[in-house]
């Protein structure tokens, strides 16, 4: 007499066990988070790298910045600026020990490196303006062994005569580049390199790269491919500004 109830029973179980199949089957498999396809895209170059990382800073994604950054200086390991960038990140998540010893990585490699120099200086204060370590080191090397203390220096000064040679035919490469970029139309990418210019701080060749826009577009021009190619607020409106100053002290020449 039990029998109909303990079939409808068994056929109710079976049933669910069905339906929790067909579901976990059909599940879609969630998407790797955005910025996870960010970061792989801005590994490509040196330049993308450089401008995704201040936009994760800037936004206060420094979980994103720290993990670009990390993976960054690994295939670009004599880029002072994505060094410097990492300490940045670094700063801004309270690991101060961590972020200073990248902006002294960064120094080594370019001692005139702006963010490096920025950041310590912020560091120096935090920390009281004690003594840096580093110098007193230094100053007993001095000290106690004075001839391998003068063979460290020239050979510091070698490295960075060297360095700053490259760094001039990197410069002149680099902006030989971008002209080819605008005169071929491809706004896109020579704004890419302008911006990475704002990043770096290279008053110069922003002034370089204005005056060479200028000398085939008019100011208006210049300033809608500013509106339609710059990605950064704060880079177009400084890019807007100084195409004007320099628009403006041309027609006063």
């Amino acid at each position: 007499m039990n029998t109909l109830p303990r079939t409808f029973s068994l056929f109710i179980l079976l049933f669910g066990l069905f339906i929790s199949s067909y579901s976990l089957a059909t599940t879609p498999i969630t998407p790797a988070p955005d910025y996870e396809k960010k970061i792989k895209k801005a590994l490509k170059s040196e330049k993308r790298v450089v401008i995704q990382a201040q936009k994760f800073i800037d936004a206060g994604k420094y979980k994103q910045a720290n993990q670009l950054l990390a993976k960054a200086v690994v295939k670009y390991p004599t880029k002072d600026l994505i060094i410097a960038l990492r300490g940045e990140a670094l700063f801004q998540s309270k690991k101060i020990n961590e972020a200073e010893k990248s902006f002294r990585q960064a120094l080594l490699l370019n001692p005139q490196n702006e963010v490096a120099n920025k950041y310590i200086e912020k560091i120096r204060q935090i920390q009281g303006n004690q003594e840096d370590k580093d110098l007193a080191e230094w100053k007993s090397i001095a000290k106690d062994k004075v001839g391998d203390f003068l063979i460290l220096v020239i050979g510091i000064w070698l490295g960075t005569t060297l360095n700053s040679i490259g760094k001039s035919l990197s410069s002149w490469r680099f902006e030989r580049r971008s002209k080819k970029l605008f005169i071929k139309g491809d706004y896109e990418s020579f704004t890419d390199i302008l911006e990475y210019q704002v990043i770096a701080f290279d008053q110069h060749a922003i002034r370089t790269s204005l005056d060479f826009m200028l000398q085939h577009k008019t100011m208006e021009e210049c300033q809608e491919i500013f509106d339609e190619f710059v990605d950064h607020q704060s880079h177009l409106e400084l890019l807007q500004r100084m195409i004007s100053k320099q628009t403006e002290k041309a027609s006063h020449v």
